[in-house]
């Protein structure tokens, strides 16, 4: 057994009291090195890293970054702790040697932040109100997202505000919101990819029966009962109808050049290539 070099009040509780076998790694972690960091998988778009533990043994914020790599961003937020020990002010001003050869930025979290993303923390300190920074790092020019020619690859939710006020950080909530239709999204294209739907279904005057996924470019096509009289075509953001109806969400594996088609909300949808007459 590793010997545990950091034992507060808080671990004794944690380890008095039953929780989850998945919480386990977490708290052997913050006993033996202080603090555990949570790698959350995905897309440049969804993927982040933070950190917990670090308020309670060491007494600084815990960490928080967006986007970069699994690896990258744990190395980036172990330097970051690191650095919190050698008693520097991640607050003030910009750091190197946490990312690469830029520099860096940190700014604090909003609280309901901690709670809607950094699920483990509020775990671990039961809903207790602790501080918590982000990690804001620049594009491949050194330029940071509120400064001139920024490269928007590299944006990054802000969590300075809550609610999120600008788009990138809307998205990044909807993806960890799981009344959303942005959470766990799986569709081969990112959700707000252009699609079309019947002026019916985006009244809400029909319910979606009819999902068809073209073959020549891959657009979605969102009708109802009516299929496409009415009015329209509307373009909306394909995950706008997800939105209304979560069912939705089983066509998300639909090939090209295929269609589903339903009676009703609540049947199943039923699957058959497009064919010739068909496409467009």
């Amino acid at each position: 057994m590793s010997e545990k070099r950091f034992v507060t009040e808080r671990l004794k509780m944690w380890r008095n009291v039953e929780h989850a076998d998945s919480f386990e790694r977490t708290l052997s972690n913050i006993e033996q090195y202080g603090w555990d960091v949570m790698v959350i998988k995905g897309d440049p778009q969804t993927r982040f890293s933070y950190t917990v533990g670090v308020h309670d043994t060491l007494g600084f914020p815990e960490l928080i970054v967006v986007g970069l790599t699994n690896d990258t961003g744990a190395a980036a937020l172990n330097a970051a702790v690191d650095a919190l020990q050698k008693r520097v002010d991640l607050t003030a001003g910009r750091h190197r040697d946490i990312v690469g050869e830029v520099e860096v930025e940190f700014r604090t979290v909003a609280e309901p932040w901690i709670e809607h993303v950094m699920y483990r923390d509020y775990w671990y300190y039961q809903g207790e109100r602790i501080p918590a920074l982000q990690l804001i790092y620049p594009d491949l020019e050194g330029r940071f997202q509120w400064e001139d020619g920024f490269e928007d690859y590299f944006r990054q939710p802000l969590m300075q505000t809550a609610p999120p006020i600008d788009n990138r950080a809307k998205d990044f909530w909807a993806h960890n919101d799981p009344s959303s239709s942005l959470f766990d999204w799986k569709f081969p294209d990112p959700p707000h990819t252009q699609g079309f739907l019947s002026q019916a279904v985006q009244d809400r005057a029909e319910a979606i029966t009819y999902v068809a996924h073209e073959a020549s470019d891959g657009a979605w096509q969102f009708l109802g009962d009516s299929m496409a009289d009415g009015g329209g075509p509307v373009v909306s953001c394909i995950h706008h109808p997800l939105d209304w109806d979560p069912s939705v969400r089983e066509l998300h594996d639909l090939p090209r050049g295929w269609y589903a088609v339903r009676d009703k909300p609540g049947d199943p949808w039923q699957r058959f290539e497009i064919g010739p007459e068909h496409d467009g």
